[in-house]
């Protein structure tokens, strides 16, 4: 069973950027909205205990039930000037009112002008996707351009579903930093309290300020697929901005894994730390397959420093490790890591560095991994970098998705100096080819006059569903 819910049109209103907020509140079917400003902040900035809290907890597992119907309720939706000119946000909270779950969330916010015609339209999933009696979600959408004079409409749609078996995470030693590039960066801990290994599906965050005004949200970058019971595991998520949240306010979606288990991998080589000339950490390490199936992997490095999250950084191949096959990986960004820290040799050395992967999914039977057509162009030495450009080549007959270029680096003795891929495309039509080019960076001393590189293509057959 499946339902939509129109809510009623209501109207943006603009003010400036150093004006109040204005406020509207409509009770039920309409949206409350917001407008307001944030503004960006150089530097590092770090808030050392912003108050969190998590979605309400309802009981963690409830039966379907055959009445009454089905209703989902949008309790605000919130329209806020984004981060660069003409960007708005539309952030907004539901509720399930209904006495059963209810899961393939999703909500649609359309742009109307004066003469009745649809400006923009955008559709975003709900965290959680899936809620029970009594749990919200938040959602949020990017609009561009002017909205004055915008009407505005919002569209639910969500279906009855069996059960959820909900895992009431716990978040813990959450803080927020401002990165170089001015956005924010929260990292925390998920604890599973449960007696169930639990999966992270997906988490989300409501920033607001003292006054509990919106402020923005953030959406979840790394983090563990399945976490343990009374296990902790890290976690990152990113808002696009500069902000300095007094609350952090979460939606963790995360349910009981009930899934066969997948294929154990392991590092071949874990990851090592090294230094361009530049003094510009990086690391790499190769990763290793032992089973007889095509396996997604999805990996973390974590820097601590006295037990203390300091850093981290996701593993994430774009494409399944080949049966007892291995795959080189770098790291060449780490969330969180003070630029302070990052510039210092001796502070990166004082970290302590721990880092897992897991199997997430395996490709099914009927999916196939495909070898692409290359050809390198140029090959560039700048500085400590090393560019490659060239094209790659869909040669056969299908779609292909994810169409990728792995590249490794070594020096005149087979060593590993530096390795990474680069996915230019999401699709590859049969017999197109892309432009592609990938940036390596190079450990302190390698010559790259004497560099040897292995380069290969590979994609996934889009016409098989094989993806995880």
């Amino acid at each position: 069973m499946s339902f939509k819910r129109m809510f009623l049109q209501f109207r943006p209103q603009t003010v400036r950027n150093n004006g109040p907020a204005i406020w509207l509140l409509i009770v039920m079917l309409c949206a409350a909205l917001t407008l307001g400003s944030c503004a960006a902040f150089p530097g590092m900035i770090q808030n050392p205990d912003p108050l969190q809290t998590t979605s309400p907890a309802p009981p963690t597992h409830i039966p379907s039930s055959p009445t009454p119907a089905p209703e989902i309720r949008l309790i605000t939706a919130n329209l806020t000037p984004g981060q660069g000119p003409g960007s708005w946000h539309v952030i907004g909270r539901l509720i399930n009112k209904a006495e059963f779950p209810l899961g393939e969330i999703s909500v649609t916010v359309t742009l109307v002008g004066s003469d009745g015609s649809d400006l923009d339209k955008a559709t975003a999933q709900a965290i959680p996707g899936s809620l029970l009696p009594g749990e919200e979600a938040l959602f949020a959408l990017v609009f561009e351009g002017i909205l004055d004079g915008v009407d505005t409409t919002v569209e639910i749609h969500a279906e009855r579903i069996p059960s959820i078996q909900r895992v009431q995470g716990e978040i813990q030693k959450a803080t927020w930093r401002i990165n170089p590039e001015g956005d924010t960066v929260i990292i925390g801990q998920i604890t599973n309290p449960g007696f169930s290994q639990a999966k992270l599906l997906n988490l989300a965050v409501l920033m607001r300020d003292e006054n509990q005004g919106l402020l923005g949200y953030a959406n979840l970058v790394a983090s563990p697929r399945r976490i343990s019971p009374r296990e902790s595991s890290p976690f990152i998520a990113l808002a696009s901005g500069g902000f300095e949240p007094d609350h952090l306010i979460f939606f963790l979606d995360m349910i009981v894994d009930t899934s066969p288990p997948e294929p154990d991998l392991q590092f071949l080589e874990l990851p090592t730390l090294q230094f361009t000339d530049q003094g510009v950490p990086f690391f790499i390490g190769s990763l290793h397959n032992p089973s007889p199936d095509w396996v997604w992997a999805s990996g973390l490095l974590v820097l601590e420093s006295e037990d203390e999250l300091v850093g981290i950084a996701p593993i994430s191949p774009p494409l399944p490790l080949q049966p007892g096959g291995t795959r080189p990986f770098s790291i060449q960004y780490i969330w969180g890591v003070p630029p302070g820290t990052l510039a210092s040799e001796e502070a990166m050395r004082t970290l302590d560095v721990h880092a897992s992967v897991e199997g997430i999914a395996t490709l099914p039977a009927d999916g196939v991994v495909s070898q692409l057509g290359l050809s390198i162009s140029q090959y560039e030495a700048i500085g400590s970098l090393v560019f490659l450009r060239g094209v790659i080549t869909n040669p056969g007959d299908t779609l292909i998705q994810d169409p990728s270029i792995y590249a490794t680096l070594r020096n005149k003795d087979g060593l590993m100096l530096s390795t990474g891929w680069e996915t230019p495309v999401e699709l590859l039509e049969a017999g197109e080819a892309s432009e592609f080019e990938l940036s390596l960076l190079l450990p302190q001393g390698a010559d790259p006059a004497t560099l040897e590189f292995d380069v290969i293509g590979f994609g996934l057959d889009a016409d098989e569903n094989g993806m995880p």
